[in-house]
């Protein structure tokens, strides 16, 4: 299987070990200052362009240590929305502009802290962000979130929110809520939107996805029972494709594309 960011094995998160330093160009409206080719603008630290605004370290990869900088749009610079400019990137371009748009969430989120709503700073012994007339150490934010190819043969059970592109169709997610296990939330998140049984969830990978501080956990399970019925809210359409004749799918980029092509491969061999 492959989806973006699933194997590099090089990125150090929060250590700055590189021989070279760049920057990430985003904005509080999650764009990202690109080039001519659309790909992410990385500068470098001492640009003059930014030198007025902080960076934040997010992380090294293949010795280069990659910061983010937040400011408003530079007169000169293009700007793109974070999710096409992600989807054309490799795994090693994915990585670092992922990491660093979810710092600096992070860090913009959290300016005050949510117990005492003193202001915060940056902790001197890890990546949170300290109170201290309160003593609350906050820290960025992961939110579970489990993705399932439900299969039943030759046949995908897809599903289209309200959210998706034109004609797209793509594996159900939801995210785990406190108390449950995340094979608990396969069964409930698939019982809830689609009103079907699944047999045991088979663990596939993972992908880290900043839309927002998402880590997706990918499932695969079979169809146990039950015929599909939707909310017409969070699904406003479900239905069994077969691998042959499937509907507009998520970009390669995302591990909902990933499993789906996995499982079409292994059922056409």
């Amino acid at each position: 299987m492959n989806w973006l960011g699933d194997h590099s094995s090089d990125w150090l998160p929060g250590i700055n070990s590189g021989l070279t330093s760049r920057a990430v160009l985003t904005t509080s409206e999650r764009t990202v200052a690109v080039g001519k080719d659309g790909a992410p603008l990385l500068l470098a630290i001492d640009d003059p362009l930014i030198l007025d605004y902080e960076p934040h370290l997010a992380g090294t990869l293949n010795g280069v240590t990659y910061y983010g900088v937040r400011c408003p749009e530079i007169a000169g610079l293009n700007y793109e929305a974070l999710r096409p400019v992600l989807v054309q990137l490799d795994s090693d371009g994915f990585i670092p502009v992922s990491a660093a748009m979810q710092v600096l969430d992070f860090i913009e989120e959290h300016r005050f802290c949510g117990r005492c709503g003193k202001e915060t700073s940056a902790s001197v012994s890890d990546r949170g962000r300290h109170c201290e007339p309160c003593g609350l150490t906050q820290y960025p934010r992961i939110s579970p979130c489990v993705i399932v190819l439900i299969t039943r043969g030759d046949e995908i059970l897809l599903a289209r929110a309200p959210r998706f592109v034109d004609g797209m169709y793509s594996t159900l997610a939801g995210f785990v809520e406190a108390g449950e296990s995340a094979e608990h939330a396969c069964h409930r998140e698939i019982r809830e939107e689609v009103g079907v049984r699944i047999k045991s969830p088979v663990y596939q990978g993972s992908q880290s996805w900043p839309f927002k501080h998402s880590l997706m956990l990918g499932y695969w399970a079979e169809w146990d029972s039950g015929e599909i019925e939707i909310d017409g809210e969070e699904i406003v359409d479900a239905q069994w494709f077969h691998i042959k004749k499937l509907p507009k799918l998520p970009p390669h980029a995302s591990i909902s594309r990933g499993m789906i092509d996995a499982y079409v491969k292994y059922r056409l061999n």
